[in-house]
């Protein structure tokens, strides 16, 4: 069935290849697909890391699975690398996927502009870091350490492969803010473009940030050090996020209903309104980590920041699809998935401001916030996937991306909603097994609810990277992309 809004073809057949006989032949000798190509490769690079970390962190859940089971215990003779595998994982699943789509959709809007040379370091530099996080998690004795927002590993090998990762990432945000956009058939809508840039530029902060903090936090036990080292950027690293999902809310819903949210002007206040305050936090780390501003500082940011920007766009896009909604097709994917990010972003403003102390309560309001980061990511990535497949590739059904969607927010939902009830009968956080110490019948009815949501989540996100890796090995012919994005 053709997508609403004015930008949909039949997603049911593979979409018809763009005429390119005879090629116009261009300085050097290169044809229109050629170049076309040139300029998707970093796109493609930084998406293949994105699903690529999704899939590596899939398995790393498994062997966590894995090494419970009685018979293989014989295998892991090393106590601590389950934890290792849990802190991999989690870096693999947030930092590395958000921050890997961000750089995605950004080499889709800059295109064959970026410089090929500092593109291919920073590629190189990031399948470095990933390697170093793997090989981390095999270190025997290594000392995990669950720090918030971002768990290391206290071994070198481990935070070479941190350090490598994020210098790869920070070099490409560092081109993406100076390269201009594309203005070719396939350029992202200008707004689009603005909220990613603002993304690119709060991920910096963030480094910055991580720079700050490693050069004035002084020595102390592990579980200190560490987390004082990632408190400020990881708070920071958030904002970013938030512009990102924006960035594709914009994105999802000019391309549901046909017509852009919000001026790319508008869009430029708001998203400095939401990352320019996060620039003290570099200062405030330079001065010190154990200061109590850079501690509280955070927190208020993070707490003032996000949720007036977020209620503004969102605002916005109610009041465009109330006044369209005679037109739209409400069966499309792209409401499921604006839908489906925007219910998780409500839940986890209500989840945080409930939370009182160290509970379940937390766990339960960062999960429906990162799922609302997550499910907007993957909403978009179908349409990635069309922009940059070949030619003759065969798209998703959009019922099947429905579904999926659909799938994954409910039972993020759910997840969420289960750590919180159990968090409001004092279920403590960062507890697991025989430690948890569950004793009421609400901490029993919220971790079942918790695990009935994960399981169902599990199976949408299993259902997502079997559809994306069937459009990555699409990839592998050489024709031209099948369909341009909307200017």
């Amino acid at each position: 069935m053709p997508s609403g809004g004015g930008f949909g073809y039949n997603w049911a057949m593979p979409p018809p290849a763009v005429p390119l006989s005879p090629p116009v032949t261009l300085t050097a000798g290169c044809s229109v697909a050629r170049q076309d190509r040139a300029g998707l490769w970093p796109a493609r690079g930084w998406f293949l890391f994105a699903i690529g970390s999704l899939v590596l962190a899939g398995l790393l859940s498994l062997m966590l699975v894995i090494g419970r089971l009685p018979f293989l215990g014989w295998l892991f003779t090393d106590p601590l690398f389950f934890k290792r595998a849990l802190v991999v994982h989690v870096d693999l699943a947030i930092v590395v996927w958000f921050q890997a789509g961000t750089l995605a959709f950004l080499g889709l809007a800059l295109g064959p502009r970026l410089h090929r040379g500092v593109t291919a370091g920073a590629l190189a530099f990031a399948g470095a870091g990933v390697a170093g996080l793997l090989i981390g998690a095999l270190m025997p004795g290594a000392l995990p350490v669950l720090s918030n927002y971002v768990p290391v590993i206290d071994h070198p090998v481990f935070f070479a492969g941190l350090a490598s990762w994020f210098a790869g990432a920070g070099l490409f945000f560092g081109l993406a803010l100076f390269t201009p956009a594309r203005t070719d058939a396939k350029a992202l809508p200008p707004a689009v473009v603005v909220a990613l840039r603002a993304s690119a530029g709060a991920n910096l902060i963030a480094l910055a940030t991580f720079l700050g903090a490693w050069q004035t936090t002084p020595d102390a036990i592990p579980a200190v050090y560490y987390e004082l080292l990632f408190w400020g950027g990881g708070h920071v690293l958030q904002a970013a996020n938030v512009a990102v999902m924006l960035a594709l809310w914009l994105y999802l819903l000019q391309r549901w209903t046909g017509r852009p949210g919000l001026a790319p002007a508008t869009v430029t206040a708001l998203v400095t309104a939401l990352v320019l305050p996060q620039a003290v936090m570099p200062v405030l780390a330079f001065g010190g980590t154990t200061v109590t501003d850079y501690f509280s500082m955070a927190t208020h940011l993070m707490r003032w920041t996000l949720f007036p920007t977020v209620l503004v766009v969102l605002v916005v896009a109610v009041v465009q699809v109330w006044r369209q909604r005679a037109d739209l097709k409400w069966s499309d994917y792209r409401f499921a998935g604006l839908a489906g990010s925007a219910a998780l972003t409500m839940l986890g403003f209500v989840l945080g401001a409930m939370i009182r102390g160290s509970s379940t309560l937390v766990p339960g309001h960062y999960h429906c916030a990162i799922g609302a980061v997550t499910i907007a990511l993957m909403a978009a990535a179908y349409d990635f996937c069309t922009a940059v497949a070949p030619a003759e590739a065969v798209t998703t059904p959009p019922r099947r991306a429905r579904l999926q969607l659909l799938l994954f927010g409910a039972g993020q939902a759910v997840f969420g909603l289960g750590f919180a009830l159990a968090g409001a009968y004092g279920l403590g956080r960062k507890q697991y097994g025989a430690e948890q110490h569950v004793r009421t019948l609400g901490e029993y009815l919220g971790l079942s609810v918790m695990g009935l949501g994960g399981l169902v989540a599990v199976a949408g996100g299993i259902f997502f990277l079997a559809v994306m890796l069937r459009h990555l090995a699409a990839w592998r012919r050489g024709a031209a992309p099948a369909a341009p994005f909307p200017s």
